[in-house]
């Protein structure tokens, strides 16, 4: 047992309104346990199995030294060519040298502003760096138009993604890298491969909307690997397996080839600014079809659409990145975004200020986004309408973590299906967390939730049943299961709980499935939080470990993190519980370090609440990691 753990007399419910309820157990500020303070309504609850770790092994992925550029993101020195601004358009001129260069060289661009009307960029090439002078020193201008500022692409990506099945007869386990088919003839080297299941798990639901159906005969669960070598009847992939795709019952286990596909690689974008204003840009960036690409110390002013976008990207980064004051908001206007079949990319140490909507969304498609992280992201000045970061929007992403960013709002909205196995861990999220429904099997652990100003005809509670919640005083800091992307209503009935959830009877389109889910509340793990509707730490009394590790991701501080930071910075378990982070440190210039936290074995006090000013500074150049 952790040195943490206070005794834990009372095993309650936490759960207002008039629907079921799970066990948890609260840490008040005195170490003792009691009840909370919201109502409690006997029913049927999910019994979870006592793991021997803080999170069940079965729920996570390896994602320490998976996810990202392979090897870190190279730091290559040898100059191509030197390119200055013309004063007319500059396009022809960036596009012929990146077409030149030399393998592992960089085209620099030098100081200045470089106008662009069209897109800059290579098909099919590898390799290569196009670095700026630095944020706000060299700048790409893209005052018209409605494409792309940046688009680097592989050779080949199918749209609508490829649907044809091969039945795996051996492998697809978690650790496995290799599978074994009947044959393997589709199956090309250096490109994409989905694992999943035919059709999707019952534990998954795909929806269309307006009339539209999905169905879950569509393998939109599943994750994606890149294909390194085959035989005549077995595939080798990186990186391994993460999931045991043969403990799904009832389904057949099958592998989805990208055929004739071949992904650029090794491609790097740093070092400038990218500056929309005016254009109707669809984004600044777009990566398709890559694998070990990366946008680095990049600022995207004023984009119209979105900020940075991936489409079928396995372990490309976006790292120590600036994206603010987006020209509007709403559907099509997210900021850094992963669309789909995109799996163990990395967004990092990135400042999003007004910087989409949501600014960082994984799924930002139709299908699975899996095995991908967000971590230490700074969100600020998010449209009030909108949530920071989001690990579902489109179905079937799988074994995400979000982990030591600070956001107001997290929500995996549900708008066409659901989501599996995400991890929440050591964030801060002070406003709300909203999973809607089908969103399963997630975990919670170590983060700091509710610290935000209530209305005062508002009441803070923990967590509620309640339809349209607002119009009854309640002000949650979890929504669990509601079905809809900008309401908390539901039509008074329920799915579930059932032991696994089992989705596969219900309609596929969302103005069908207006029920409140329960399957959401019963799967989760929610494990040493502290909320300031309890003003307590919430624990699992399935769990006996509460010893909350510093990172899912790293097994010590990382590299670039500041010396003079504490890290981890944010959780239950220090003091103070919310600690700067370095993004947040670059936005705000504050050169003064944080005191080092120390452990803390009882609830910190209420703080008071601050409003987060609105400005729009250039990250500050003295805290840039090296």
């Amino acid at each position: 047992m952790g040195k943490f753990q206070t005794v834990c007399k009372t095993a309650i419910v936490i759960l207002m309104g008039n629907g079921y309820s799970a066990l948890a157990t609260v840490d008040d500020s005195d170490g003792s346990s009691t009840n909370t303070q919201t109502a409690v309504k006997s029913a049927p609850f999910f019994t979870i199995t006592t793991p021997t770790t803080i999170i069940p092994p079965e729920r996570t992925a390896q994602w320490q030294g998976n996810v990202g550029v392979p090897g870190g993101i190279p730091n290559r020195t040898t100059i191509f060519t030197t390119i200055t601004p013309s004063g007319g358009n500059d396009e022809s001129a960036i596009n012929a040298a990146l077409n030149s260069c030399p393998a592992n060289q960089v085209v620099l661009l030098g100081p200045g502003t470089f106008n662009v009307s069209g897109t800059i960029g290579t098909f099919n090439k590898n390799n290569y760096t196009l670095r700026g002078s630095g944020m706000g020193v060299t700048t790409l201008r893209y005052a018209s138009g409605s494409g792309s500022v940046v688009q680097i692409r592989g050779n080949s990506s199918p749209w609508p993604p490829p649907t044809t099945t091969y039945p795996i007869t051996a492998g697809a386990t978690k650790g496995s890298n290799t599978i074994t088919l009947a044959d393997t003839t589709p199956f090309t080297t250096n490109a994409s491969m989905v694992i999943a299941t035919n059709p999707i798990p019952s534990w998954g639901h795909n929806l269309g909307f307006l009339g539209s159906a999905s169905t879950d005969q569509n393998q939109t669960y599943g994750i994606s690997f890149r294909v390194i070598s085959k035989t005549a009847t077995t595939v080798t992939f990186e990186p391994a397996c993460p999931y045991d795709f043969t403990t799904v019952p009832n389904r057949q286990v099958v592998a989805i080839p990208y055929t004739g596909s071949n992904m650029a690689s090794g491609v790097g974008l740093e070092d400038l600014t990218i500056d929309c204003a005016g254009s109707q840009d669809f984004t600044a960036i777009w990566w398709e079809n890559v694998f070990g690409c990366w946008t680095k110390n990049v600022e995207v002013a004023h984009s119209y659409s979105r900020q940075i976008y991936h489409l079928f990207a396995i372990r490309c980064e976006v790292r120590h990145c600036y994206t603010h004051d987006v020209q509007a908001v709403g559907p099509n206007h997210e900021g850094i975004a992963l669309n789909t079949d995109c799996s163990w990319n990395l967004i990092e140490d990135n400042i999003c200020n007004a910087g989409g909507a949501p600014p960082i969304e994984f799924s930002d498609g139709t299908h699975h986004d899996s095995c991908n992280v967000a971590a230490y992201n700074y969100c600020v000045n998010t449209d009030p309408n909108f949530w920071d970061i989001s690990m579902s929007h489109g179905s079937g992403g799988m074994f995400n973590l979000v982990e030591g960013n600070i956001m107001r709002r997290y929500e995996d909205d549900g708008y066409f299906g659901g989501s599996a196995y995400g991890t929440l861990f050591r964030n801060s999220i002070p406003e709300m967390v909203l999973l809607k429904h089908f969103t399963v099997y997630y975990n919670f652990v170590g983060n700091v939730l509710g610290n935000w100003p209530v209305p005062p005809n508002l009441t803070r509670v923990y967590e509620t049943e309640v339809s349209n919640y607002w119009s009854s005083g309640l002000f949650p800091i979890y929504e669990l299961g509601f079905p809809n992307i900008g309401n908390p209503q539901y039509d008074g009935t329920f799915i579930g709980p059932t032991d696994p959830p089992d989705y596969h009877q219900l309609p596929n389109l969302l103005e069908d499935c207006q029920q409140l889910d329960r399957n959401v509340k019963g799967t989760i793990i929610r494990h040493g939080n502290y909320d300031y509707a309890n003003h307590a730490i919430v624990w699992d009394p399935n769990i006996a470990d509460h010893t909350i590790p510093p990172s899912m991701l790293y097994s010590s501080r990382p590299s670039w993190w500041d010396a003079d930071l504490p890290w981890p910075s944010i959780g239950p378990d220090l003091n103070p519980m919310e600690g700067t982070i370095p993004a947040q440190r670059r936005f705000s210039g504050d050169a003064t370090p944080t005191p080092s936290p120390t452990p803390m074995p009882t609830a910190s006090p209420t703080p008071t609440a601050t409003a987060t000013p609105r400005h729009t500074p250039r990250p500050h150049p003295s805290h840039a990691p090296g």
